[in-house]
């Protein structure tokens, strides 16, 4: 692999990156993906609000996240979080590669995600740290597996 840096007349705080290879192999993927998440860079440390207040929790603490009704819980390795709000919204306040949504209802941080057990018409139970599961649904299987590099 070669890299380099060119100067470049370009708008303030502007940076352009340009892959070139002979063809769009999985090396370059992983090269575009890893610039992507460079640009993405998650937060360390989220805030929420609970019925006790402003609870602050460190990304890595997060095994999962399932929304019950109009609710959602968040599942860490200290304690149980409920707060307001939709799966979408959260996910895109996480910015986190790691965390996976695994259906309609539910994202797993694949760092506590201990194996995947075949269930039912294609799903997966997802068991994860300190005794939690969910079940990851077949539409979302494949994009959990190629997250895990299988």
């Amino acid at each position: 692999m070669k890299i380099q840096f060119v100067e470049k007349e370009m708008p303030e705080g502007e940076v352009e990156v340009t892959v070139a290879a002979a063809e769009k192999n999985q090396q370059v993927a992983k090269v575009i993906a890893s610039l992507s998440a460079l640009e993405k860079e998650s937060p360390k440390v989220l805030s929420f609000k609970t019925a006790d207040g402003i609870q602050l929790v460190r990304m890595a603490d997060v095994i999962y996240v399932d929304v019950s009704e109009t609710e959602l819980l968040i599942y860490t390795t200290k304690d149980l979080l409920v707060t307001k709000g939709t799966l979408t919204q959260l996910l895109a306040r996480m910015k986190n590669e790691n965390v996976v949504q695994v259906s309609k209802h539910a994202a797993v941080n694949i760092a506590h995600l201990e194996r995947l057990e075949n269930s039912f018409f294609g799903s997966m139970l997802a068991k994860l740290s300190q005794g939690n599961q969910t079940m990851v649904s077949r539409r979302y299987v494949k994009k959990l597996t190629e997250q895990l590099g299988l």
